[in-house]
């Protein structure tokens, strides 16, 4: 018996893995490596790969990131994903050509799909199968749905009509020898509304190759309902494996239950480890690159006129095209920051509601703790948002939550106050977990030479222990905040619901290193990291930890909450401003956030955390854009004061530090001119 497939599909644009909504907005995750090593991890049915991208250069478009490509084409991409893919994989994307089919196969593809090209060119179909063989080719129809009910096929990304029914053209490419068809509903793309299971079933139940069903999986239900009532062969889903922990086995584990006789689950692969597996001598000797390159960069290029690089920013707000957080532009120069702002003003205080109820059912039916003590974890530092996120679930809505810090030694006076009242003013219990102060100090140092982020424990501390206290008291829920990146850049849509998960984690706080990549480096051990060790797979499912953020839940505009948490609870703010920012509320909890590592952020991308502040302002309504670029040019540039505590704290020079933090400056933002480094400036 052929066993019906679950099969994850990513959507690569100009090298970075992206969410898609109805074949126009693309809205960037991130690397697709960390993805796909998750999958591999989970013992994916198989994988297909579409390059959606509108140029032939393939870019992570950072460069302090552990994983990166050799080079920018689709081949060096596939390369390096192969590294990591163990599971059939099928590839498409400006597939042109015979020759391109070839190169992809060679590279590591074991399908190829074909699309556009397949309509302009009806015999590369028949050519593909007598010389590949049928097993290896695939057609990847994209069908809309038109008013009067029928069907048609387009092609060019779903930009052209061909006039064709999806039944048509799929019986001519089973006649021209294609082993598969990829059936993608445009109109169904990135909704989360379930598969159209009308269009499945009539190209399933018309040709006798194997169908692929794809697009508007929302809920793990919606694949087995492809299968048992469209007919699909397979169902393939992009969007909802990106948002939730354990997304590919819950889903599985649901279209069995489903009565879907698809291949057991099983969680933890025999042949990758979740942790990636790092060869020390061979990053031993990049971090030794990069410190001798440290010592040179200043002299090279002293005297020549070095044009700046272009960078663009968002029209609306602040944001510029090369950023930290995944971010893209539509065709009228607007960020998907400010286009998912916009999504979230136009959610009605009806809905908002909803979205409250339905989180007071999560948390209701959730684990409790081995003795029902408490109801969630909320993670705090004992910033604005904290006191926020405590008293909506305790006072608000109810709840007995246990909160639990991560400590990691940087704590401005002010911040430590508002942590320590937090116990008393909510009559909660708090946990809090410091690590030894000489890890902290060594990690601090390593981060910095090793990623250009001093920071990291801070960040992979603050997302790893909260979850380690939730599986140790078996409480399945945990409250986060806002997500950060949807908030920001518009990683995400607010109707996703994206929650916490381990390859967020590990791909966008801690930039690619876990915590066995420094096991062995200053003499750090693994008992040394075990603050950063995340549960085990097996834990997570058997607790059921989901990691909830509460802006999905609530309307979130921070300057509202701060304002609130002053009058009613005495949260304290700076009674000075920052160095490099205008808000004083932001960071309390950390005195290098606002900062050194800030600052960094500056060197590496040319901006800084005025400018996340001014974007955020700008499109709540509080600041105009010509403002924010005043308040820009004013901080984003300074060198902060806490820059010579940092320095005492690790034990290194200002000289030191300015020669490694150059070798982190991107050169698509920086270029040295006779010795300085210019970039462009706002507009």
């Amino acid at each position: 018996m052929v066993r019906p497939r679950l099969i994850p599909l990513l959507l690569l644009k100009n090298g970075l893995l992206v969410r898609s909504q109805g074949f126009e907005t693309h809205q960037f995750i991130g690397n697709p490596m960390s993805t796909i090593e998750r999958f591999s991890h989970w013992n994916a049915d198989e994988i297909v790969i579409l390059d959606i991208g509108d140029s032939e250069s393939h870019d992570l478009r950072r460069n302090d990131l552990q994983q990166q490509y050799a080079g920018q084409s689709i081949l060096d991409v596939l390369s390096e994903i192969t590294r990591v893919c163990f599971m059939p994989m099928t590839v498409g994307g400006r597939v042109r050509s015979l020759k391109d089919i070839e190169a992809r196969l060679r590279h590591g593809a074991d399908k190829c799909v074909i699309n556009t090209q397949a309509i302009l060119e009806p015999t590369i179909v028949s050519s593909a199968a007598r010389t590949f063989g049928s097993q290896c080719i695939v057609v990847s129809i994209d069908a809309r749905r038109h008013l009067d009910g029928r069907y048609e096929v387009f092609s060019n990304d779903g930009k052209t009509a061909t006039g064709m029914s999806p039944l048509e053209w799929a019986l001519r490419c089973e006649e021209a020898g294609c082993g598969e068809i990829l059936l993608n509903s445009i109109d169904r793309d990135g909704s989360g509304s379930g598969f159209d299971c009308d269009l499945i079933r009539q190209i399933s139940h018309g040709v006798d190759i194997p169908v692929i069903a794809c697009g508007g999986a929302g809920r793990y239900e919606d694949f087995s309902s492809a299968i048992l009532e469209g007919g699909a062969s397979a169902v393939a889903a992009a969007n909802i494996f990106h948002f939730f922990e354990l997304s590919y086995p819950l889903a599985k584990e649901a279209c069995i239950d489903a009565g879907v006789p698809m291949r057991p689950n099983r969680i933890g692969s025999r042949w990758i480890r979740r942790e990636p597996i790092y060869d020390f001598v061979q990053e031993t000797e990049r971090i030794e690159v990069r410190l001798t390159r440290s010592k040179e960069i200043n002299t090279m290029n002293e005297q020549a006129d070095v044009p700046v690089p272009d960078v663009t920013w968002c029209r609306k707000c602040t944001y510029p095209s090369l950023s930290a957080a995944p971010i893209d532009f539509d065709q009228d120069g607007v960020c998907t920051g400010c286009q998912m702002s916009d999504v979230k003003e136009s959610i009605s205080r009806e809905v908002w509601d909803e979205r409250l109820g339905e989180l007071c059912r999560v948390i209701e039916s959730g684990r409790h703790g081995r003795d029902g003590k408490y109801d969630c974890i909320i993670p705090v530092s004992g910033g604005k948002d904290s006191y926020f996120q405590v008293d909506t679930i305790k006072n608000k809505l109810g709840f007995n939550p246990l909160l639990v810090t991560y400590h990691g030694n940087n704590y401005t006076p002010v911040g430590w106050r508002n942590l320590s009242r937090m116990q008393q003013v909510f009559d909660v219990e708090h946990i809090i977990v410091r690590p030894p102060l000489e890890t902290l100090i060594k990690l601090n140092r390593l981060g910095f030479i090793v990623m250009g982020d001093m920071n990291w424990h801070a960040h992979m501390g603050i997302t790893t222990v909260p979850v380690q206290v939730a599986a140790e008291y078996e409480i399945s829920t945990l409250v986060w905040g806002e997500h950060g990146y949807t908030d920001l850049s518009g990683q995400f849509s607010m109707h996703d619901f994206p929650e916490m998960s381990y390859r967020d984690r590990l791909e966008h706080f801690g930039r690619g290193y876990e915590w066995n990549y420094f096991v062995g480096r200053e003499g750090l051990t693994s008992e040394d990291m075990k603050f950063w060790k995340y549960p085990d797979d097996q834990t997570l499912m058997d607790v059921g930890i989901r990691g909830l953020y509460l802006g999905n839940y609530l309307y979130w505009e921070a300057n509202e909450h701060t304002d609130r948490m002053i009058a009613e609870f005495g949260f304290e703010t700076s009674a000075q401003s920052f160095d490099r920012t205008y808000r004083r509320a932001s960071n309390l909890d950390d005195m290098h956030e606002n900062g050194v590592h800030d600052y960094l952020k500056f060197i590496k991308f040319g901006y800084g955390r005025c400018t996340d502040h001014t974007c955020k302002d700008i499109r709540s309504g509080r600041m105009l854009r010509d403002e924010a670029i005043a308040l820009i040019e004013k901080y984003d540039p300074v060198k902060p004061r806490d820059l010579a505590r940092w320095l005492t704290y690790v034990g290194m020079s200002e000289d030191e530090f300015g020669r490694i933090a150059d070798t982190f400056r991107d050169d698509r933002v920086w270029a040295m001119k006779r010795g300085h480094w210019i970039r462009k400036e706002i507009s």
